[in-house]
């Protein structure tokens, strides 16, 4: 919170790398969707996601289905 201008400050938003979504796809087939911290935290993908939160992957996750059914869709037309 900034007292000065009576803002919430935010953490800046940062791309999503082609090795951060690699790793969120692999951890979704070991685990499934929905066990973002059980994600996060395993060994074989901390490293890859040690910027992100389980809100993030939980985000990113939905913006990727989203994004794949669109495709989808486009392509029956």
């Amino acid at each position: 919170y900034d007292d000065k201008a009576g803002l919430v400050m935010y953490a800046q938003r940062r791309k999503w790398s082609a090795e951060e979504e690699e790793a969120l796809l692999a951890g979704i087939c070991k685990y499934g969707p929905g066990k973002w911290s059980y994600i996060i935290n395993d060994p074989e993908f901390r490293a890859q996601l040690s910027n992100r939160t389980n809100i993030d992957l939980k985000d990113k996750w939905r913006n990727m289905t989203i994004k794949e059914e669109a495709k989808t869709l486009v392509n029956k037309i």
